[in-house]
Formats: C-alpha cells, sequence, structure tokens
C-alpha cells in the first residue's frame, strides 16, 4: 500500500477511492475463480460473462460494464448475475463514476441479501457514503455490515471507517473507541497500522501529545515494516501541519530529513516545508525559494501542482501580479491528478481557484483587456462555480477600465436584481460599477436608473455617498435639478466630511438654481462661502451668488456679489465668467438707477459680450436724458456688430430716442428704414405701432390712424395688435371714418377687437358703467371667440364689484360651461371661488371653484396651481378640516415656492396651527414669513406673531416684534395700524400706560377715520 499522506487543508488524496479499488481487487478476478462460484451454466451465458470479464482484466471499464449490464439484462435468472452486477459496480467505481457504483451496490443487497458478494458489497457502500459525505448513510451502512454474520476480517475496515466518521464529526472519544478496537482487537488487519496512527492524530487534536507520542511509538514497534511507521517523522509532521502547528512541522522535517529514503517522501517533505513557511507568515521569501527548489527538484511529483499554486500566492501577496498571473495560468491549464495520486475533486477546485486568482492578478497588473478574456473563459469553464458571479463582476470591471464600456454594461447587466446569484455579496456594488460603464457609454438616463438600483439594493456607506454625488451629476446634466439639488443633498447628509462634500454643497445650490428656487440656491451659494472661502467652488458660487439674487430682484445683492466675484485673482482666468458678471453687474445698478456705475461696468466689457453692452451704454444714456450718447452707442453697435441679435433693435432704439426728443419725423424716418431694411417679426410690429404713436404725438391724428390700422391689417397675430386696436378706438373716437366700423368692411376681426378694447379701457379708466355696456354690446354682436370669454369675465367681474353677484356667478359661469379651451377658464374659476367663500360664505362650492381652477389650470403653470391649493386650503378651513386644508397649504407652497402665493399658504398654515394650539409651530412659520416676504404676506406675520405672543402673556416680546412693522413694511399702512393698536395693549399689559398713550395718540393722528383708530380712542378713553 503506498504511504497514507493525511493533509486534508492541502489538496485532498483520493486515498479513499484508491482503497475501495484495492479491495475490490481482492475478488475473484480469473475464470477458474469465477467458475468456483457458479454453476457451469448454458455455454452462452458462460462465454458472455468470460467476455465480460476478459474485458474488465483489460482495463476495459467502459466496455466491460456494457458487457456486464447485457449480461445480467441476457440472463437475469443466472446464478451469475449478482457477480455481473458487482463486477459492473467495480468497472464504475475504476472509471470515477461513484454514484452509479453505488447503485449497483444497493441493487446486489436489496435483490441477493443472501449472497456472499452483499456483505461486500454493503461495506464497499458504507466506504462510497462517507467519501461523498453522505454521513448518516455511511453510518447506517457501516453498522449493518459490522452486525451482519459476514466473515470478521470486514469489521476492522468497518470499524475504522466509523473511526474517521466520528473524527470528521467532531467526537473524539468515539473515534478513539473504534480505532482502538481496530488496532487492539484486529492487530493483523490491514486497517491496523492506519487506526493506530489515526489513534495518534485524535490525541494530537486534544493536545494530549505524550499519548500520541505512545501511540506512534507502538505502531513503530507493532509495525516496523510498514511504511507509516518508516516515515514517522514525515507523518507527524503531516498531523502538526493538519493543527496548523508550522513552527512544529518545520521542527519534525528537519529532525527526521535523514530518516525519509524514498524519492517520494523527500517531495513531500520539501512541500511540507515551503507550505508551512508560507502559512506561518513573515517568512515569504524562505517559502518562495522553497517552493522553488520544490518545483526544480522534484518536479512531476504529487505535489507539484500544489507548489506552482502556493507559489503563485506568494507573488499575488507581494504584489508581483504579472508573475502571479503566468504561475496561475499554468496550474490551472494543467492537466488533472492521475488516481491514486490526488484527489480528483481537490484538483478541480484548485484548477478552478488558479483560474480565478490568475484573472484577478492580471487585473491586479493593470492588464484590463487581458484580465476580461481571463474572467470571460473563467466563466465558460466553470459555469457551476459559486465564483461565478463574482467573476463577471470582475469581468465588468475590467471591461470598463479596458475603455469598453458598452460590453462592462452590458456584461454587468447580468447582475441586476433578481439575476445575480443568491448571496453574491456584490450585487449592488455591479450595479453601481454598471452605472459608470453606462455613464462612459453615453446611456446616462440608464445610468441614472442604475445608480437608484443601486443605492435600493444596499451600498456600502462610502460607495452610496459617491453614488448619491455622481447621480446628482448626471441628473443635472440631463436637466432634472431639483432631482439632482436632492441627490447632492442626500450626499452631504450621509458623508458631512466626505472628500466631496464642499463640491456636494456647490452643486447643490447650482441645482436649486436650475430649478427656478432662486432663494434657496442664494442660501446655498452663500452657506458655500461662508465654509469654503477658498475653496476650488469660491469663484463659482460667488458668480451663482450673483445671478440668483439677480433673479429675485434682490440688485443690491447681486451687485455685491458681481462685485465680489470680479475682484477675486481668479476671475479674469474665467473669461466666460466675467464678461458675463460684467454686464450683469451693469444690469444690477441700471435696474437700481444708479446709472454712473452701471455705464463703468458695461465700459469694461470686451470680445463678444462688447455688443450687448454697447446696447445697454445705449439704455443708460437714454434714461440719464444723455439721448445724444445713448444714439451714439447704438450707432457704434450698428456699424461695428453687422451680425449682432442686437443689430435692428439698436436701430429701433435710435428712432425711440428721436421720439423722447419729440423729433418725431427723425423718428418716423428712423422706424420706416428699419422696416424697409427687411425687419421682420415682433420688431416690425413693434415698429409700426410706434410710427403710429410718433405719428399721434406729431398732432398727425389720421396718419396716425393709417399707421396703427396697418398694424391690424398686417400683424394681426402679434402682442402689437391688441394696443393697435386701443390706438384706432383712441384716436378714432366720435370719428366713424375711422372707427371700428370703418374697419369692419376690411377686417371684421380687426374691427372687433377694436370695440373690446374700447371697453377695456373704459373699464381700466374706472368708467364701470360705460364698460359694462360696452362689453353686453360686443358679446351680442361679436363672433371672436378668442375675446368673448374674455368679454364675459370682465363683466362678471365688473357684477362682482357692483355687488350684483348673481349676475357674476353667471357670466363667470358661461366662461366655463362654454369656452372650454379658454386661457379664463382658471382665472374665471378662481374668482368664482373668491365670490363663494368671501361673499357668499358658502365654503363648500368654493372648495368645487377652486378644485375646478386647479384642473383647468395647465399642468406647468406653478403659480396658478398654487393659487388653487391655496384657495382650496382656506375652504377646507372654513369647512372645519384643518389636516385636509393643512396639506394644500403646503401643496401650493410646493408648487411654487418662490412666488408671494406660497408666503400668504404658510401665512394660512401658521393661522391653522394658533386656532388648533401648535403655537410654536405658528411662530416658527410667521417667523420665517416675515424673514423672507416684503409684501402683504410678510407684514401680515409679522402682525400675527406679536398678536401671538400678546396673547401668551409675553407683552416685551410682542413688542420687540411689532415695532418693526413700520421699517420693514413702510408700504402696508392696514398692518401698521393693527401693529400699533397691539403694541399699545402691549405696553398696558407691562402696566407701562405713558407709551401706550403715545401709541394711541399716533394711531389717531396718522390714521384717522380707520377702526383702528377708533378702537384706540375707546381704549385711551378707558386707561
Amino acid at each position: 500500500m503506498a504511504a497514507f499522506r493525511w493533509c486534508p487543508r492541502l489538496p485532498a488524496r483520493r486515498l479513499g477511492m484508491a482503497v475501495l479499488f484495492l479491495c475490490c481487487a481482492s475478488l475473484p478476478a480469473g475464470p477458474e475463480a469465477a467458475r468456483a462460484q457458479s454453476p457451469a451454466g448454458s455455454s452462452g451465458a458462460a462465454d458472455a460473462f468470460a467476455g465480460a470479464l476478459a474485458l474488465y482484466q483489460d482495463r476495459l471499464y467502459g466496455s466491460a460494464q456494457e458487457a456486464f449490464a447485457d449480461f445480467r439484462s441476457t440472463f437475469p435468472a443466472h446464478s451469475r448475475a449478482p457477480e455481473a452486477l458487482f463486477y459492473e459496480a467495480r468497472a464504475l467505481l475504476a472509471m470515477d463514476k461513484g454514484a452509479a457504483a453505488a447503485r449497483r451496490l444497493e441493487r446486489l443487497q436489496a435483490g441477493y441479501p443472501a449472497h456472499p458478494l452483499a456483505e461486500r458489497a454493503q461495506l464497499r457502500l458504507g466506504r462510497y457514503f462517507f467519501e461523498q459525505g453522505a454521513d448518516e448513510d455511511a453510518r447506517r451502512t457501516l453498522r449493518r455490515v459490522l452486525s451482519g454474520r459476514g466473515p470478521p476480517e470486514r469489521a476492522p475496515e468497518a470499524r475504522f471507517l466509523l473511526g474517521r466518521l466520528a473524527q470528521r464529526q467532531g467526537r473524539p472519544a468515539e473515534a478513539l473507541e473504534q480505532f482502538r478496537a481496530v488496532s487492539e482487537t484486529y492487530p493483523d488487519a490491514e486497517a491496523a497500522p492506519r487506526a493506530l496512527y489515526q489513534v495518534a492524530s485524535v490525541h494530537l487534536q486534544q493536545g494530549r501529545t505524550a499519548e500520541a507520542a505512545d501511540a506512534l511509538e507502538r505502531l513503530a514497534r507493532r509495525y516496523p515494516e510498514d511504511p507509516k511507521a518508516g516515515s514517522l517523522g514525515l507523518a507527524l509532521a503531516e498531523v502538526y501541519f493538519d493543527l496548523e502547528r508550522y513552527g512544529e512541522v518545520l521542527g519534525e522535517l528537519d529532525q527526521r530529513r535523514a530518516a525519509l529514503e524514498t524519492q517520494s517522501d523527500r517531495a513531500r517533505a520539501a512541500f511540507l516545508r515551503a507550505e508551512a513557511l508560507r502559512r506561518q507568515g513573515g517568512r515569504r521569501s524562505e517559502a518562495a525559494n522553497a517552493y522553488q527548489r520544490y518545483l526544480e527538484r522534484f518536479a512531476g511529483s504529487a505535489d507539484t501542482r500544489a507548489a506552482r499554486y502556493g507559489l503563485a500566492l506568494l507573488r499575488y501577496r507581494r504584489e508581483e501580479h504579472s508573475r502571479a498571473a503566468a504561475l496561475f495560468a499554468r496550474v490551472a491549464e494543467e492537466a488533472p491528478d492521475s488516481a491514486g495520486v490526488g484527489n480528483g475533486d481537490a484538483s478541480a477546485d484548485m484548477r478552478e481557484r488558479a483560474a480565478y486568482l490568475g484573472a484577478v492578478s492580471r487585473a491586479e497588473a493593470g492588464e484590463a483587456g487581458a484580465a476580461a478574456e481571463a474572467f470571460a473563459a473563467f466563466v465558460r469553464r466553470f459555469p457551476q462555480s459559486p465564483r461565478r458571479a463574482d467573476a463577471q463582476y470582475r469581468r465588468g470591471r475590467a471591461l470598463l477600465a479596458a475603455g469598453r464600456p458598452a460590453e462592462a454594461a452590458r456584461v454587468l447587466g447580468r447582475l441586476r436584481p433578481g439575476e445575480a446569484p443568491e448571496g453574491f455579496e456584490a450585487a449592488a456594488e455591479a450595479r453601481y460599477v454598471r452605472s459608470r460603464a453606462l455613464r462612459e457609454d453615453g446611456q446616462n438616463a440608464e445610468a441614472i436608473a442604475a445608480l437608484k438600483d443601486a443605492l435600493a439594493a444596499g451600498l456600502p456607506a462610502e460607495m452610496a455617498a459617491q453614488a448619491r454625488f455622481e447621480r446628482g451629476q448626471l441628473l443635472l446634466g440631463a436637466g432634472r435639478p431639483a432631482e439632482a439639488a436632492d441627490a447632492f443633498a442626500a450626499y452631504r447628509r450621509q458623508a458631512p466630511e466626505g472628500e466631496r462634500a464642499a463640491e456636494a454643497r456647490y452643486y447643490e445650490a447650482e441645482g436649486r438654481y436650475r430649478a427656478g428656487a432662486f432663494q434657496t440656491a442664494a442660501r446655498g451659494y452663500q452657506r458655500y462661502l461662508d465654509e469654503h472661502p477658498n475653496g476650488d467652488y469660491a469663484g463659482a458660487a460667488q458668480y451663482g451668488l450673483g445671478w440668483a439674487s439677480f433673479q429675485q430682484a434682490d440688485y443690491a445683492a447681486a451687485a455685491r456679489a458681481f462685485e465680489r466675484f470680479l475682484s477675486r485673482p481668479d476671475a479674469r482666468a474665467r473669461s466666460t465668467y466675467l464678461s458675463d458678471a460684467l454686464l450683469r453687474l451693469g444690469d444690477s445698478y441700471y435696474a437700481r438707477r444708479r446709472f454712473a456705475e452701471a455705464e463703468r461696468a458695461y465700459a469694461r466689457a470686451e470680445g463678444d459680450a462688447r455688443d450687448y453692452a454697447l446696447y445697454q451704454t445705449g439704455q443708460v444714456r437714454s434714461r440719464t436724458d444723455d439721448l445724444g450718447g445713448a444714439v451714439a452707442a447704438w450707432r457704434e453697435l450698428v456699424e461695428k456688430f453687422p451680425e449682432s441679435e442686437l443689430r435692428e433693435e439698436a436701430r429701433f432704439q435710435i428712432g425711440q430716442a428721436r421720439f423722447q426728443q419729440e423729433r418725431y419725423d427723425d423718428a418716423v424716418r428712423a422706424w420706416r428704414a428699419l422696416l424697409e431694411g427687411g425687419a421682420g417679426g415682433a420688431l416690425a410690429a413693434k415698429a409700426q405701432y410706434s410710427i403710429g404713436d410718433a405719428l399721434y404725438n406729431a398732432g398727425r391724428p389720421n396718419a396716425a390712424a393709417r399707421a396703427y390700422r396697418a398694424v391690424l391689417e398686417n400683424y394681426s397675430e402679434s402682442a402689437f395688435a391688441s394696443d393697435a386696436a386701443r390706438g384706432v378706438a383712441l384716436v378714432t373716437e366720435g370719428d366713424a371714418s375711422f372707427g371700428a366700423d370703418s374697419l369692419n368692411a376690411l377686417s371684421p376681426d380687426a374691427a372687433a377687437e377694436v370695440r373690446f378694447r374700447r371697453a377695456e379701457a373704459q373699464y381700466q379708466r374706472g368708467q364701470t358703467d360705460a364698460a359694462r355696456q360696452a362689453f353686453l354690446r360686443f358679446v351680442r354682436t361679436s363672433s371672436r371667440e378668442d375675446l368673448l370669454p374674455q368679454a364675459y369675465y370682465y363683466l362678471g367681474t365688473i357684477y362682482a364689484e357692483s355687488g350684483k353677484y348673481r349676475e357674476a356667478e353667471g357670466y363667470l359661469r358661461q366662461v366655463l360651461r362654454e369656452y372650454p379651451d379658454s386661457d379664463r377658464r382658471a382665472d374665471a374659476a378662481g374668482r368664482l371661488g373668491a365670490l363663494y367663500l368671501q361673499t357668499r360664505g358658502d365654503p363648500e362650492r368654493a372648495l368645487d371653484a377652486y378644485e375646478q381652477m386647479q384642473a383647468f389650470a395647465a399642468s406647468d403653470a406653478d403659480r396658478v396651481q398654487a393659487r388653487a391649493h391655496y384657495g382650496q386650503g382656506r375652504a377646507l378651513a372654513a369647512l372645519g378640516r384643518s389636516a385636509d386644508a393643512e396639506a394644500r397649504f403646503r401643496e401650493a407652497t410646493e408648487r411654487a415656492p418662490e412666488s408671494p402665493i406660497a408666503q400668504n399658504a404658510r401665512v394660512a398654515r401658521a393661522r391653522l396651527y394658533e386656532d388648533t394650539g401648535r403655537s410654536e409651530e405658528a411662530q416658527a412659520l410667521y417667523r420665517r414669513v416675515a424673514e423672507e416676504s416684503r409684501g402683504a404676506a410678510g407684514a401680515e406675520a409679522l402682525y400675527r406673531l406679536g398678536a401671538l405672543l400678546l396673547e401668551q402673556d409675553r407683552p416685551e416680546a410682542a413688542v420687540e416684534e411689532l415695532r418693526r412693522l413700520p421699517e420693514l413694511f413702510a408700504g402696508f399702512p392696514d398692518w401698521i395700524a393693527r401693529g400699533l393698536l397691539a403694541q399699545a395693549r402691549a405696553f398696558r399689559a407691562m402696566d407701562r400706560p405713558a407709551q401706550a398713550r403715545r401709541l394711541y395718540d399716533r394711531l389717531q393722528n396718522k390714521f384717522a377715520g380707520t377702526e383702528e383708530a377708533r378702537t384706540a380712542r375707546k381704549e385711551q378713553e378707558a386707561l
């Protein structure tokens, strides 16, 4: 028997199958033996059996197996059928088909339980179950062997296997009992030396060194000729190795080196030395040298593949990735070990691991293309490997690194939710890497979706933060700025100290800006500047702050921001930003009527921005009555920038300057020259309309009327048609030759427009009765479908203002009922809602009207939608449905967060909180509105905050808030009056009557005739 090598942590030996084969070989193998076991039978059966047996003896196992199977099929009742079944199982075992062999052996036991071969089959089946890890089947089968009537020589092997089974299952006492029974009861059995060896092994596992030594000494004394006794040092080294006591492995090998006589033992000792050095740690160089010596001296030995694999691992851990990859590749491609040398399953597992690590090494070496191909080959070669999913993932990464993003995305796409193997830990990371591949391939929408999937799958924290940042970038580039801003905010929340937190702060503000949330954007830009005044994005943030302030019409803040940007050292390097910042700085000063500073800013603009700067310079000079200078600037633009989009507008402005100089004829000539030069579109309509204005101011009404009519005739679809109709209505009032009736034959639509505009002008001048009559005549005689709903809307408004609510309701409902395509439907529904809520006290119908308003408004008309939600909230509050009302107020705020209606909604929500006892929330909202709004909502919020504090018996705090009303909201006297009255009451509560009297006097003097003044007088008299 070959020397036993027990080292389960190394590639396992196929000793079990080999022993099974050797035990099977002890059966009768020749014709004489076969004849001894069976009657002669017919000559055909004998010949068939002999032929099958001959094939078996010639090691033609496949043909032998088929021949024995044919024999059993042809002669099922023959006395040698059990023997044929047994030999068929032996042939299958020789072909390494253990499962099929086990089925034959089970059939032998079941079909021929009394046959002598059945007992032998039972032992072989027990060994098969043991080797396959079917522990319970093995235990049951082996115990049947011990309890059967078979010869006693089978008991030692059965007990030995039961001992090994108990040892494997962690039952050392039972294992020792079985092994001792073999060595003591059956000392002459073939299994006895192996049993003693396992006794030593169990003791060593238990740390009982003395008992282990005693067992090994008995082994040497009792079986001096046994190969195990002759290589005792190697055996001990093997045991120490299995126990991971690598220092003792090395010590044993050094001590017993001289006693190792065979080449195979010396080879094994050399391999164990290299493995122990590698696993001991800190001795990688010695281990590498030991592996190298082994491969040079013992090439072709049993452990050659494992040695090469160990050396490859060392190279890999020393980051010698290219050398490691070459070694791993060789291990993976070497032929499987032959039977009797190594365990086939372990050998296959090593080849699989080597193929995988070889691909990993290629990737670590930066050989992305080669790594991708190696991982692809691994997946094809080992389709059932548990590493297959990871290999696919790494293949995708390698393809991406190799500049092949489309292929990477396809490969990684196979690991999406529901497609990745269960337990694959990198599934979320795979989706993240796939998003990068899609992004590099230009598939940004798909990349955004992949990042969402990756985050939902549970990325590690650091990777999740990075994914949110990248998703923000993609969303920003895809024109989805609000979502992008949310993604950047999520990144900051998850990684507040992350390396890209500052960048995320900037891009969050940028996203808010692009989404139109300018106030929020401005706060974000300022926060970035406060936290990172010298950050990489400080210049861009300063520039963005300027634009966000500009968009809010906060021109003072915009000018400060643009000035700070322009004063930065890096501003000159940002040439695009520089020019635009100069223009916006000029515009900010222009809006604040600081014309000198504006012109200086425009003068600094250069390059492509110069034409706009000249145009605005003309505007500045025009506003400062330097019309000559304005004309000079515009002429410079016309002459120097013939391709500028502003050139025709500058020519128009030259005519406008002449108009302002009351040089009407020059203005008319300039505008006519503009028209004759080919100007078209809105500018042409404006020029034609302006000619009418110039002629009218020049005292030439008939010529003006003709000019206005030319607008109606030639530019009837322009924005100036309505103004031209008003002009005709004004100029020809009382002159039928130029009035609407005279236009009727030429253009009935233009005539209708003139009649409508006359009525509209009367309403706007406060001539409501005349306007009402004119609108009534218009709706009776006109067929202009675009103007009729507006006329009905005006009629509804006029009747509502005059207190005739029934008539108002009828006309407004007519707009809703008869003109489904009119833009006035939403306005009409909103006015109906206000009518029902404020004058009829009917919140149910008001709610219906505001819901109609929401339905009629365009989906992207955010402010109209916000007004509808606000109206619904007020109606619901009047119905006592506070929770629903609060939800509508929130929707109004979210729909148009920067609009005045949003502030009104916040005030309304705060009043709800106040009414339901949520005082702290009410105060917080009032404070917010008072800080953010400088309109009526802000004034109301500040007053209500003071009143709430006074109601809470906090008069000092109330006065502190209320005294700010006149300064911050000077344009809202009603709220100032209420605030003064509340302050007086606060001083009375503090027992400071003198100050209360001063405030009462101030109220009566400044706001005489108001309800607050009358109340102040009564309260003052009561002091």
